[in-house]
């Protein structure tokens, strides 16, 4: 199943950088999603993206950006597209989309993604010792009619 995925960002926000980094990442472990460069989205056109991710502001955007991120953000909205944000610089940033895009997509292609460490992923009541939660468990067995 081919995904189409958009990044969008204020200008001079690494867009480019990100979706090199990306593409070759996802060569390894995804070929079939392809990552494209967008600016303000036209509604129409933002529809045909499986995921659409917005590039976080960096602390040298300034006012300037903000303004920018603010329009992008409304416009979005407006549209009714959902987006996810992607925060952090260099390395952190394409380990941070490579999590939404996995998680858009149902794998996992980030090691060590901590959405599994605290158990936001698959789980195995039998290696677990919460009792709250073994609480929890049997007394909605024992409420079943």
């Amino acid at each position: 199943m081919a995904v189409t995925v958009a990044l969008l960002g204020v200008e001079g926000g690494d867009k480019t950088l990100l979706a090199a980094a990306l593409r070759q990442e996802l060569a390894k472990q995804a070929p079939d999603v392809e990552v494209v460069i967008d600016d303000i989205p036209a509604p129409a056109e933002q529809h045909r993206y499986d995921l659409t991710l917005l590039l976080a502001l960096a602390p040298s955007d300034g006012p300037d950006g903000e303004a920018a991120d603010a329009l992008l953000r409304n416009a979005l909205q407006r549209a009714g597209i959902a987006f996810q944000i992607v925060f952090g610089q260099g390395a952190e940033r394409v380990k941070h989309a490579l999590r939404a895009i996995g998680s858009a997509m149902g794998r996992t292609l980030v090691r060590d993604d901590p959405a599994l460490i605290t158990g936001r992923g698959p789980w195995s009541c039998d290696n677990c010792s919460d009792p709250d939660c073994e609480h929890r468990l049997f007394t909605g067995l024992l409420a079943r009619p």
